[in-house]
């Protein structure tokens, strides 16, 4: 159980010394094939933040019914969006030939969705609550700002590319999860 969270601290710490782009971030991350399969524990961790935004969507359109194959199918897109979206960079990375890139570039892109996710949550509650006022919506405006900025920071610095490449794998990787969205989303 130590070794767990100290392997959680660190990956956070990591992240935090990526978004404030400070130097000796790769110390913090397990870059090998088993700190990779290890990274997906941010899956776990930061489900319950993806529920509550599930959640709170769900509330705030009262009027669609929500079951129980509802729920399979949002684990679902979670669960594919959480492999698939790793597998279509390796592949990437070998066709560009930089097999070396992609784990250093995967890790710290898994561990990053904890911080990301429970401030998402949060500021969802909070907007939520305090529905129609600037505030919350402001707060929303914050997480996706902080979330791409934070993104954008991992890609350009672990795939080691420049600013617009950044860009362009950061746009991918949300048009990827709108369009895998979208299509099991209507699954019924």
């Amino acid at each position: 159980m130590g070794a767990f969270v100290s392997d959680v601290t660190k990956a956070l710490f990591g992240i935090w010394l990526i978004l404030k782009n400070r130097p000796g971030a790769d110390n913090f991350f397990d870059i090998s094939v088993e700190g990779f399969w290890r990274s997906f524990v941010a899956a776990v961790l930061v489900l319950p933040a993806n529920v509550v935004i599930t959640a709170v969507g769900i509330l705030a359109a009262s009027d669609v019914s929500y079951g129980l194959i509802d729920g399979f199918r949002d684990l679902l897109i979670y669960v594919i969006n959480w492999l698939f979206y790793p597998l279509i960079v390796i592949s990437a990375c070998r066709y560009l030939n930089v097999q070396d890139k992609a784990l250093k570039y995967i890790i710290p892109y898994n561990w990053a969705s904890i911080p990301t996710g429970y401030f998402f949550a949060f500021a969802t509650l909070i907007g939520r609550s305090l529905e129609g006022s600037s505030f919350g919506a402001g707060l929303l405006f914050i997480a996706y700002v902080a979330a791409i900025f934070l993104f954008f920071e991992i890609a350009r610095r672990q795939l080691e590319i420049s600013r617009t490449a950044a860009v362009g794998v950061v746009a991918f990787d949300f048009l990827f999860s709108i369009t895998l969205i979208s299509a099991l989303g209507s699954i019924k």
